[in-house]
């Protein structure tokens, strides 16, 4: 049988004392300016070192600020986006992420880190980017394929004068992010992290424990995973997803596929997008490969989560409901942040044939969804040619940190947020008893317990939970 080949653990570098927020960011006295989309969030840019180490290269971080509510200021939250490519000062410039008590007493800060969006992006061709190789071995798809892609895709981003790339870590952001502190000059900071933001968010604990006041990792990612129990955890997380959906519309009337075995309606229109058959039902033209089934079911409608919308797009698919509007993924414009999570993660696939009984494993495991977006990115990420350097371990976080979990999300699984909890001594694991990606706004409890740790620094007891929404999920 194959063997994968696992990453290895690397010993913590002792860096806090070593490491120095360079004058200019200390000094930085940043000039927040109204932002022209909302004004009422402040915008400002910070300079800071392509690379820390050496302090070579400057780049510019896009930042925006929401101020507390109130003249009872506690501090300042840090919003740590998630991704790897979300963008936290656009998302800011749309709506607080803070609940009204906590907008009471916190400003909240966020930016687009580095190597996305509009700090110093990394760009590259969109045609090319978005001229994804195959990636299902049981319609065509090479490994050798994939990793062409990824050495063409890393030879044209190459192309822009600054090496970000080579720079792309949660370990670079988490000393962004110090960068930050120093210049809005906060003695110590809290942070709210979201999904992938999680990792950079346990970075910034371990390494600056000092300056880091509270932590709250919503959705947490688990760095401790080797590859193999990445994809594998991944792909079980996604079918538990499903298996939630399936059960919620046996149970209500008001699901358009209720009575039906919804298994069963998602499996056959998977074998007829294997056989190339499966169109968007307003635009015959279109095709819908079987991969691209699964990955809009996980990152369109169980992410929200949207039952009733999932249940409606399987419907128009299987044709019993007229064709509906189209839905795909859009364009990346260029824009390619998976070179983010590949300098996160060592992931190698030794031959064609282990890559395939990788790809058999993980079908075993999720008879339904069959795969799950991480697939993707690790078999890129198998053949980027720029080296990780921020490699999988356990975090050596000694601050309180509370960490927010569905029981049902189909991208940072409960199982991750068990594992990284019992990893942190001086944490606390909240779960949210739905479904869904992200906790913190989901109800007035998961604010509530939330915010009275952002608040009073007061931790909810083991085993704490938070019911369902009213409405389901």
């Amino acid at each position: 049988m194959p063997r994968y080949r696992l990453a290895t653990a690397v010993s913590t570098v002792a860096i806090v004392g070593a490491f120095m927020v360079p004058a200019t960011a200390q000094a930085a006295g940043l000039r927040w300016e109204k932002c022209p989309q909302n004004e009422d969030v402040w915008c400002a840019d910070l300079q800071v070192p392509v690379d820390w180490a050496t302090g070579r290269g400057s780049i510019t971080l896009k930042l925006a600020r929401r101020d507390a509510t109130t003249d009872r200021k506690i501090g300042t939250i840090i919003y740590v986006p998630g991704g790897p490519g979300d963008s936290g000062r656009g998302q800011l410039l749309g709506k607080n992420w803070l609940s009204e008590a906590a907008a009471e007493r916190f400003d909240i800060v966020s930016l687009d880190p580095r190597g996305t969006n509009e700090s110093d992006a990394v760009k590259c061709d969109a045609g090319l980017i978005d001229d994804m190789p195959n990636l299902n071995p049981d319609t065509g798809g090479r490994l050798a394929n994939v990793i062409e892609y990824s050495r063409a895709v890393e030879a044209d981003c190459r192309k822009q004068p600054l090496d970000v790339m080579d720079h792309m870590s949660s370990r670079d952001v988490a000393r962004d992010v110090e960068a930050i502190r120093a210049a809005i000059g906060e003695q110590r900071i809290s942070l709210y992290s979201r999904s992938y933001g999680t990792l950079a968010a346990q970075m910034y604990a371990e390494m600056f424990p000092h300056r880091t006041r509270a932590v709250v990792l919503d959705s947490v990612f688990d760095h401790s995973l080797s590859g193999r129990q990445l994809l594998e955890s991944s792909v079980r997380n996604v079918e538990d997803s499903f298996y939630a959906f399936a059960d919620w519309c046996a149970r209500t009337q008001s699901c358009v596929l209720h009575g039906k075995d919804v298994g069963a309606v998602f499996d056959d229109l998977y074998r007829k997008a294997e056989r190339g058959e499966l169109t968007e039902p307003s635009n015959p033209a279109k095709g819908i490969t079987a991969t691209e089934l699964s990955w809009l079911t996980m990152r369109v409608w169980l992410y929200r989560p949207d039952w009733a919308g999932l249940a409606d797009r399987l419907a128009r698919l299987s044709g019993l409901l007229p064709p509906g509007a189209p839905v795909g993924f859009p364009s990346s414009k260029g824009f390619f942040p998976m070179a983010a999570f590949c300098a996160d993660h060592r992931i190698t696939f030794r031959s064609e044939s282990e890559w395939r009984w990788q790809w058999a494993r993980l079908k075993a495991m999720a008879p339904h969804l069959r795969t799950h977006m991480v697939w993707q990115i690790a078999s890129i990420c198998a053949g980027w040619p720029i080296p990780a350097t921020n490699l999988q371990r356990r975090p050596d976080v000694r601050v309180p940190v509370l960490v927010l979990n569905s029981r049902h999300d189909p991208a940072t699984s409960l199982e991750w947020a068990v594992n990284v909890s019992g990893q942190i001594p001086r944490s606390a694991l909240l779960t949210y008893e739905g479904a869904g990606h992200g906790v913190y706004n989901r109800t007035a409890c998961t604010e509530q317990v939330t915010d009275r740790y952002f608040v009073d620094l007061v931790l909810p007891a083991p085993g704490a939970s938070c019911p369902s929404g009213t409405t389901a999920p």
